[in-house]
């Protein structure tokens, strides 16, 4: 057995990544710091983890230089992006997109500073603000555990989706 209790994996990076993305994501954007030190980062792992009490988590790569910033400011923001909304996930996941409310540039801006810290993007239909409870180290990567203490929708519009390695949109099933 290895050092974190999981049996070492006959699947290849490649073959879990092949399988995932059968399944659809939903894109959003995090956001956590102020001024000089804000910063955001496409997320399609976040997920709600329970209603009592109010827990929702995401999975970042170890390193990544959000964490850092949710680690100082103990807290983050979810910005749920709608479909017309992919230019900004692209924006947000280029590592080389620079730190600050440089990094807001681009029709990525801001709307409203959260009560806690990061921001709530314009154009998102969504948002989650929270506290961070606690980072899980998984692999290499680590899961972001936060309680939800303000949350709502914006506006209504189709969200946006990843799936097959692209950028989607939901389309209605049509009724039997």
């Amino acid at each position: 057995m290895s050092t974190t209790g999981v049996e070492p994996a006959t699947v290849t990076a490649a073959q879990l990544r092949a399988a995932a993305r059968c399944l659809p994501a939903g894109v959003t954007v995090v956001t956590s710091g102020r001024g000089a030190s804000v910063h955001g980062m496409t997320v399609s792992s976040f997920t709600t983890l329970s209603l009592t009490p109010p827990l929702a988590s995401f999975s970042v790569k170890e390193g990544a230089r959000i964490r850092g910033l949710i680690e100082e400011s103990g807290a983050f923001v979810v910005n749920v992006l709608a479909a017309e909304q992919a230019y900004v996930a692209k924006w947000f996941a280029d590592p080389e997109r620079p730190m600050g409310t440089g990094g807001f540039a681009d029709g990525a801006e801001p709307a409203d500073p959260s009560p806690a810290c990061g921001f709530v993007l314009a154009g998102a239909i969504g948002y989650f603000t929270c506290r961070l409870v606690r980072f899980v180290e998984a692999g290499d990567h680590v899961i972001a555990i936060g309680a939800v203490e303000h949350c709502g929708t914006l506006r209504d519009a189709p969200p946006l989706v990843f799936e097959g390695g692209a950028f989607r949109t939901l389309r209605p099933v049509a009724p039997d």
